[in-house]
């Protein structure tokens, strides 16, 4: 048995495999089935990939006091999206709106796990417990900031590999 468990290698295990099925989920579909909305008021693919890239840029951004890549790669400008926008709030119509080409959001996906899983190892033990600025601007420890990204991954992995099934029918996981 353990005596210890490395938290960062933990947290980075979970960001890491929901990621994989979000890429899994993406994998081969069309520009129009990335945006595909179930009903007007419904998120895309497309769109959660975008939410999740943010809210994990943003929130590890904040925890070890890096800028966004978002912001630093000028990924914001390029997608003609405001600096601070990370879809929390967002009406239906701007989902509806929200049309990237999938090459280039996958582009941002990737830049943002990846600096995410390098934040996550700068973070120390001793930090769990210092505030931080969390996405929906609150201040809150550091440990429940990580708390909020993790559930958000697993949530959106979670809704865009159901919503890809919806779309392209049963077996297209054989993972």
């Amino acid at each position: 048995m353990e005596s210890s468990i490395d938290l960062n290698g933990f947290i980075s295990s979970v960001i890491k495999r929901s990621y994989d099925w979000i890429k899994l989920a993406c994998d081969d579909l069309t520009e129009d089935q990335m945006h595909y909305q179930s009903t007007p008021d419904s998120n895309s693919i497309a769109w959660m990939v975008w939410h999740s890239s943010r809210i994990k840029d943003q929130v590890t951004a904040s925890i070890v006091g890096e800028s966004e890549v978002w912001l630093a790669d000028g990924w914001a400008e390029r997608f003609g999206i405001a600096p601070e926008a990370n879809g929390i709030g967002d009406r239906p119509e701007q989902v509806t709106s929200f049309r990237v080409r999938s090459d280039f959001l996958l582009g941002y996906a990737d830049a943002a796990h990846n600096v995410t899983i390098q934040r996550l190892s700068k973070i120390l033990p001793a930090q769990l417990a210092q505030p931080s600025r969390y996405v929906l601007g609150d201040t809150r420890p550091v440990w429940r900031s990580l708390q909020g990204m993790l559930g958000d991954a697993y949530s959106h992995a979670a809704q865009v590999s159901y919503l890809r099934g919806m779309i392209t029918g049963y077996g297209w996981r054989d993972t």
